[in-house]
């Protein structure tokens, strides 16, 4: 019973890592074309996590020079420039 109960905290601890996931931060990639980069991968982020984080960084608005998503929706990344 103690193992059942240890069990079940560690999966109630982990579901809620994932829905409270940390957000992944936004990169200058290209220091000379001031281009940044971001992922929304997994399931703590999704596309809307991605274009508020560059919409953040870009008051002036932003548009994307890349988006990658590979074919199970696991990894998300976007490649962007601020207006």
């Amino acid at each position: 019973m103690k193992l059942l109960i240890i069990g079940f905290v560690f999966l109630t601890t982990g579901c809620a890592q994932l829905m409270h996931g940390q957000l992944q931060p936004v990169i200058l990639k290209d220091v000379k074309k001031q281009i940044m980069f971001t992922t929304c991968s997994g399931a703590a982020e999704d596309w809307s996590s991605c274009n508020r984080k560059a919409g953040e960084v870009c008051t002036n608005g932003y548009y994307a020079l890349e988006k990658f998503e590979n074919a199970n929706g696991g990894i998300r990344e976007l490649t962007f420039k601020c207006n």
